[in-house]
């Protein structure tokens, strides 16, 4: 019996960009001039440069819990809350009721389908208090960091949640169940008129907002790694992403909890929240995987949502027509409905098929997905380095990203290469904790017990990010 794994959707239309050409926004938001008449500025107090972040300052990796104790050192979505935006003396879930009801919804409607398969959530996870935090990633930019990607796409800062539901059992273990949502907050500025027709605005970046983050990431790392959380003094410094080691020391896990838990909320609200995604299983049944993405759009673009809201997204390389895509398991024919279309191997453009259906014509497309790839290992060293040629594609953050290629493809990358190339021949990004089975196919979360020991798995694809994120923070947004 095979289990599954997470979703990533690395969604990166901004909060109030909508997802159909139709609802498109333009505002151009700029800074305004400084007066001339306005005193000189004082000379700045000298600050302590920042010491450069590592792979795990950046991806939190929660552990995988096996009983009920566990959950003391983990995160549940429903305890994450800010202050009420109309009432400065309340707090509201960061997960809002109603995005939560959205979320739902949205899961359970016929856009949730796949040929003849349909996502059903056991009714464990319709209650907001299964859910806990798997993984956090900041980035420093969707859909990515290159300079090819922004100039289409613009920069949207965001954390990112990875989340999956855990389910008490009479004998005091717990399950963490085989499926997962991801919550996009965003943190940007505005946006500039789309480069061209047929595409988003393109995301402008609220670097100061993103800035205060990431000081307060390092500043963890400093207090953990300066022995202040707890007896012993842990290092992130030089190390594989994986499991976060401070949540892993019995002496500093409370602590760094705790602080996690701060960070996130004074930086996360509802009003942040961008995008959703699931993946999520039919009703009753082992297989197959179903991936969906949803968006946030604004009272102003939906009648029927009179104070904005989610709605699903159009696959952005499908047809225009179609939103979610599913993986079978090995032996199926297809594996991967329906087949996506992807554009990685052309040059870096902005149109795509989630804006609409003539954005971008099938026909017009240049790309590479696990779909095309063989069911049997390669023996040949040519066929070897046609593998290699697809698998590199797609888990380089450069030349890959949500919306030139599948979800599928993305969350298999890691699999396929471990499934068709033989151990030394699967390029090592980290000696991070691969995905331990032929149905693990996440890329930052919990593996199901049927697969091996509960614990984290990292894919290739996610290294490369967290790689390409900690490589910009470090030369771009600390203090020097």
């Amino acid at each position: 019996m095979r289990h599954r794994r997470r979703l990533r959707s690395s969604l990166s239309a901004c909060r109030h960009v909508p997802v159909i050409a139709a609802l498109l926004c333009g505002t151009v938001v700029g800074a305004s001039a400084q007066s001339s008449t306005q005193p000189a500025a004082q000379q700045a107090p000298s600050v302590k440069p920042e010491q450069p972040l590592s792979a795990d300052d950046v991806s939190w990796l929660f552990p995988a819990p096996t009983k009920a104790s566990d959950l003391a050192n983990l995160i549940a979505i429903g305890d994450l809350t800010a202050p009420d935006p109309q009432d400065a003396s309340k707090r509201e879930r960061i997960w809002s009721e109603a995005a939560f009801q959205q979320f739902l919804a949205i899961s359970a409607s016929p856009t949730a389908a796949a040929g003849s398969d349909h996502i059903t959530l056991p009714a464990e996870v319709k209650t907001i208090d299964a859910w806990h935090i798997a993984g956090v990633r900041f980035d420093a930019g969707a859909p990515g960091l290159s300079d090819e990607i922004i100039r289409e796409y613009g920069q949207s800062p965001q954390i990112r949640l990875v989340l999956q539901p855990v389910v008490k059992n009479a004998d005091d273990s717990v399950t963490p169940l085989d499926m997962t949502a991801h919550l996009v907050f965003n943190f940007t500025s505005g946006a500039q008129p789309p480069l061209k027709s047929g595409c988003f605005p393109r995301l402008v970046p609220d670097l100061a907002a993103f800035k205060e983050i990431v000081a307060d990431v390092a500043a963890l790392r400093s207090k953990l790694r300066d022995g202040q959380l707890g007896d012993n003094k842990i290092v992130t410094a030089a190390k594989a992403l994986g499991v976060h080691p401070g949540l892993i020391d019995q002496t500093t896990r409370s602590n760094v909890r705790s602080e996690m838990k701060a960070i996130l909320e004074r930086h996360l609200s509802s009003q942040r929240l961008a995008a959703m995604a699931i993946m999520g299983l039919p009703d009753n049944a082992p297989e197959p995987w179903i991936f969906l993405s949803m968006q946030f759009v604004p009272p102003e673009t939906v009648p029927q949502l009179p104070n904005g809201g989610f709605v699903p997204v159009h696959g952005p390389v499908l047809d225009g027509k179609q939103f979610a895509q599913l993986l079978e398991p090995a032996g199926s024919s297809p594996r991967v409905v329906p087949q996506p279309h992807t554009n990685n191997l052309a040059p870096i453009t902005c149109l795509n098929a989630a804006v609409s259906a003539d954005a971008l014509p099938i026909n017009d497309r240049k790309g590479v997905a696990t779909a095309d790839l063989p069911a049997d290992p390669a023996r040949t060293a040519a066929d070897k380095a046609k593998v290699l040629t697809v698998l590199n594609t797609i888990a380089d953050p450069t030349k890959s990203h949500f919306f030139n290629t599948d979800c599928v493809s993305c969350h298999t990358e890691t699999r396929r290469a471990l499934e068709l190339l033989q151990p030394r021949d699967v390029p090592k990004i980290s000696a991070a904790p691969l995905p331990n089975g032929p149905w693990n196919v996440r890329n930052f979360g919990w593996s199901p017990l049927v697969e091996g020991d509960a614990a984290g798995s990292v894919s290739r694809r996610t290294a490369a990010e967290t790689k390409a994120v900690v490589d910009f923070i470090n030369a771009k947004l600390l203090v020097k």
